[in-house]
């Protein structure tokens, strides 16, 4: 009998992320795949994304509707409990053999721990990393505590999850997943995007994503204006926003962005870019400006600069073509001018990807299929 597989995604990033391991292990006859589609996919409010998985054709995929998040820290112990209960209900219908969990969201740890009381293995993609300016760094340790398999991106990370597991067995570095694409993905022209998206590309152009940070209590409602501060001083250069994580503090910021793009004719909102306009648009742009994973994480593949904003990716491993800087208007401003610069666009020349490295989703279905024959 075929093993079953589920791999759940929550939001348009991890889909991403995870899009070339779905189209691989859809295509093992082997065994029976299913993806598992839930969180912010299903709410219009972020874009209903789960229509960016119907355009590539994946035909194999449930869907769980989980409460809206209300955006109050409290909120988020009965969005888990009751997210929870429905997976539970889930796992219990379709008796999956194992069941694949990406990074760090609350969701996702929602999602690991009935898997656990049922016994049923779990693989844990992106442990081990550390974000101490979000409740993320801390969900990521407990699904990692609840994983059977796991698949880091840094040889750093892997030690991580061996002291978490008091082991070195089944933990394998890989690298990102996220990487896989690009150089895979038939990108789109500028055209394309901005017909698309109703954005426009100046001469100069900067992608900007900013989450709340969850983790500290000096993270204020007015953060994002200090931002709004900084980006004022560059006419020059065209700024496009993209939607921030659902976390406590994200409903203010989008408020916040809508207003601010409605009044600068040089900055533009998008909800939801999906992967391959997303990885198209990084191609055009000069640089990432915010607190994202994806600047640590992906930016670098493509030559380009991060300006990382705070603390919410503090403790992430970075490769050189990353500036770090406080919220401080200061601080931020030196950032932007520092991405033009002749010493930066050399820099750039010389970047690598530290989480690059090659056939990362073949390795792990490979690995999945010995972990189950072997189970």
């Amino acid at each position: 009998m075929k093993k079953k597989v589920l791999l759940i995604s929550v939001n348009r990033s991890d889909f991403g992320i995870q899009r070339s391991l779905i189209k691989k292990l859809l295509k093992e006859k082997n065994l029976k795949f299913k993806l598992l589609v839930t969180g912010t996919h299903l709410s219009n409010y972020f874009g209903y994304t789960v229509n960016e998985i119907r355009d590539e054709k994946i035909r194999s995929f449930s869907e769980i509707k989980l409460s809206d998040f209300d955006y109050k820290n409290q909120n988020i112990i009965n969005l888990i409990s009751d997210s929870t209960k429905k997976f539970y209900t889930y796992y219990k219908t379709y008796k999956p053999d194992l069941v694949i969990i990406l990074g760090d969201r609350y969701e996702m740890l929602s999602a690991a721990i009935p898997l656990v009381t049922l016994n049923i293995p779990v693989a844990h993609i992106h442990g081990g990393e550390r974000t101490e300016g979000s409740f993320d760094d801390i969900f990521r340790n407990m699904i990692t505590t609840c994983a059977d398999l796991h698949f880091v991106c840094h040889d750093t990370y892997k030690k991580r999850v061996s002291s978490i597991k008091g082991n070195t067995k089944n933990i394998f570095n890989f690298g990102s997943l996220s990487l896989e694409d690009v150089n895979n993905l038939k990108l789109k022209k500028k055209n394309d995007i901005e017909k698309k998206f109703n954005i426009i590309f100046k001469k100069k152009n900067i992608l900007i994503t900013y989450h709340p940070e969850t983790r500290f209590k000096g993270a204020k409602k007015n953060d994002i204006n200090i931002l709004f501060k900084a980006i004022d001083k560059f006419d020059d250069i065209n700024f496009i926003f993209t939607i921030p994580s659902p976390d406590p503090g994200n409903k203010n910021i989008i408020k916040k962005i809508e207003s601010y793009c409605n009044n600068k004719q040089n900055c533009f909102y998008v909800k939801s870019f999906g992967k391959v306009y997303y990885f198209s648009t990084l191609k055009i742009v000069d640089a990432v400006l915010g607190n994202s994973s994806s600047g640590i994480l992906e930016v670098p593949s493509f030559k380009k600069t991060t300006i990382n904003i705070g603390d919410r990716q503090l403790g992430r491993l970075q490769a050189n073509s990353i500036i770090n800087c406080k919220l401080d208007i200061i601080d931020i401003t030196k950032g932007i001018e520092k991405v033009y610069s002749v010493s930066q666009q050399k820099l750039l020349t010389k970047t690598k990807n530290i989480f690059y490295k090659k056939s990362t989703s073949n390795k792990i279905v490979r690995k999945i299929k010995s972990f189950l024959n072997n189970e």
